[in-house]
């Protein structure tokens, strides 16, 4: 079979499944990260409290234990 496209062949070739997200409210925002056996993993933080960007809990890529609770 041949195919005639301008996108790139690794684009046309079966991709990876993306693991979902799910969001976690915390107080004064949501929580956005991926659920891991180690526990929750941080990927972005939604707020309007500015104080919540300086924690370290909550920047990209850090992991809540399982039994933090929110």
């Amino acid at each position: 079979m041949i195919i005639h496209s301008i996108a790139p062949l690794e684009l046309l070739q079966e991709q990876p499944e993306i693991p979902k997200a799910t969001l976690r409210q915390i107080n004064g925002g949501y929580l956005e990260g991926l659920e891991t056996p180690q526990g929750f993993q941080a990927t972005r933080l939604c707020s309007t409290d500015p104080a919540l960007y300086l924690k370290n809990e909550y920047t990209p890529g850090s992991i809540l234990p399982p039994q933090t609770h929110f």
